[in-house]
């Protein structure tokens, strides 16, 4: 697992957690797709993004920062120093 896609997971799960969402894959699953007009994410998928094995693509981080309520640009590279 590479440090840049733990790091999303990370910042991901911690989203969740201050949204007032478990980071569960099925809750994400199901929220996501409630939000997502594309092609619907497995709970595979997700899971994989929760667990730092995959980083969604910008737009799909855009959908999650938009229900998560925080910056896109945040949740992908994280605060500035």
């Amino acid at each position: 697992m590479s440090d840049v896609k733990r790091q999303f997971a990370d910042r991901l799960r911690a989203a969740m957690d201050k949204a007032g969402y478990p980071p569960k894959p099925a809750l994400l699953e199901r929220e996501f797709n409630l939000r997502w007009y594309g092609r619907p994410m497995t709970l595979h998928g997700v899971r994989r993004w929760l667990l730092g094995e995959a980083i969604p693509g910008q737009e799909k981080i855009v959908a999650l920062a938009e229900w998560l309520g925080v910056s896109p640009q945040i949740l992908r590279y994280g605060a500035e120093v």
